[in-house]
């Protein structure tokens, strides 16, 4: 749920910016941000279109020893992607606000 939440609010935010006239094409910093958060939003639909066929397959098959294996290998991929992209975020978000004393 909170990552349909996750994509809901992003995809709301994309279109308040671009209303705005702060689309990618303004600047390199939008066009970055853009695709950095673009492209967190598609690993994210990804991963919610792959636990849905996991959940799907649970239910339909049961808890084989195959379809275990298949969900151990989304559950690696949903936490290197928490790993990979909470790293992202803290280095864009927080190195972003800090002033300009504590910047190399």
């Amino acid at each position: 749920m909170l990552g349909a939440a996750f994509i809901t609010l992003e995809v709301r935010e994309f279109v308040s910016f671009i209303a705005r006239g702060a689309g990618p094409s303004r600047s390199a910093f939008l066009s970055s941000f853009f695709t950095l958060v673009g492209c967190h939003g598609a690993h994210v639909t990804a991963g919610l279109l792959w636990l849905g066929t996991m959940m799907a397959q649970f239910y339909a098959k049961g808890f084989r020893t195959d379809i275990r294996h298949r969900f151990l290998c989304f559950t690696l991929f949903w936490h290197a992607l928490d790993i990979i992209w909470v790293a992202i975020f803290s280095l864009v978000y927080l190195v972003g606000t800090l002033p300009a004393e504590f910047l190399p």
